[in-house]
């Protein structure tokens, strides 16, 4: 009966060696390990890993200095001393809470004040005066210095009767003469004494932006003369008495303008007949002297044919370039010829 416990002592016998030599092995695994884990709190400020030991793992620490990391942090006491010593460093003084209301009359001072300070263009800003709607004077600007006072931008408003500063709906107009209708025929003395000074680029200038006021359901035609007499034909269109005053037709006028050159004699009778036979509303017509004139009195004179042939049904507006002030007192066949068709007369000095 004792060999069975003579056995299991035995057996712890042989066992308990090796279970002590495991326990050892295990306690150095764990030494080694925590000495490792340690380790790698080693070197680490503070800030980033705590006290004694921190974690395994990142850390994200926000930056709220906009300074370089790579500058040394300096001394409170010594930031003290540098703004003592530099005063443009130092901050601007704020204003103080005003202590009561101000008054209306101090209200709407400092508004005028920050209206003139905001805005300091304003009261310099010299705006240029026009015609009508956009600029229908066209490039006249260039001309300035040789453009009358009779024809620059009067700067007033209005519609009405012909000779109006700035035209209306449905009006053109034409060295500030103003008038509406539905067609529109500008007879224009191209002879070589045009060439002087600036009178042919006014006359063009004038021309094109009176066709620029036009509107589509206007017709309009021109006329240049010398001794013959030349009807605008526009450019890839068909001869026409009159062309519709779109935009497209418009544009083509004005580059038939700037072909014409002044060139000949003068001849006034014809192309004042066949603006007639036109049969247009309003008829502009302009030229620079009023030689060779045209007979005014008794039945069959020049006057009385364009009378009879007009019918009181065309408004004929004259327009006579001079050199210098009107010399003669007396009325003119152009003066006639506008008066008795209940037109507007006017004399420009061009130089």
């Amino acid at each position: 009966m004792d060999l069975p416990t003579r056995n299991n002592g035995s057996r712890l016998a042989a066992l308990l060696p090796s279970s002590l030599v495991s326990l050892a092995v295990h306690l150095v695994v764990l030494l080694v390990a925590g000495m490792s884990l340690r380790g790698c709190d080693k070197g680490v400020p503070v800030e980033a890993g705590g006290r004694d030991f921190r974690q395994v793992g990142l850390v994200l620490i926000p930056d709220h200095s906009v300074q370089d990391t790579s500058t040394p942090r300096q001394n409170p006491h010594d930031v003290e001393q540098e703004h003592a010593a530099d005063p443009v460093a130092l901050p601007e003084t704020v204003t103080s809470i005003p202590t009561k209301a101000p008054t209306i009359s101090e209200l709407l001072a400092t508004e005028s004040a920050n209206t003139r300070v905001s805005n300091p263009l304003a009261v310099a800003m010299d705006l240029s005066k026009t015609i009508g709607p956009g600029e229908p004077i066209g490039s006249t600007a260039n001309l300035q210095a040789g453009i009358p006072p009779q024809i620059r931008p009067a700067g007033n408003s209005g519609q009405g009767a012909a000779g109006s500063p700035t035209p209306g709906p449905g009006e053109t107009q034409f060295m500030n003469i103003v008038d509406g209708g539905s067609s529109f025929v500008y007879v224009v003395d191209t002879s070589s004494s045009m060439s002087e000074g600036s009178r042919m680029g006014l006359a063009k200038s004038q021309l094109k932006g009176s066709l620029r006021l036009l509107r589509p359901n206007q017709k309009f035609q021109v006329l240049f003369y010398n001794e013959a007499i030349t009807q605008m034909k526009l450019r890839k269109r068909p001869l026409q008495d009159m062309y519709a005053a779109t935009e497209v037709q418009v544009q083509l006028g004005a580059q038939e303008i700037d072909r014409v050159q002044p060139r000949a004699g003068t001849v006034h009778k014809a192309p004042l007949l066949r603006a007639l036979d036109l049969q247009p509303d309003v008829i502009y017509f302009l030229t620079d002297g009023e030689n060779p004139a045209l007979s005014t009195k008794g039945p069959g004179s020049d006057l009385d044919v364009i009378r009879r042939r007009n019918g009181r049904r065309t408004r004929i507006h004259v327009i006579e370039f001079g050199s210098g002030a009107k010399e003669s007192r007396r009325e003119s066949w152009l003066q006639l010829l506008a008066h008795q068709s209940g037109g507007v007369y006017k004399y420009i000095p061009v130089r």
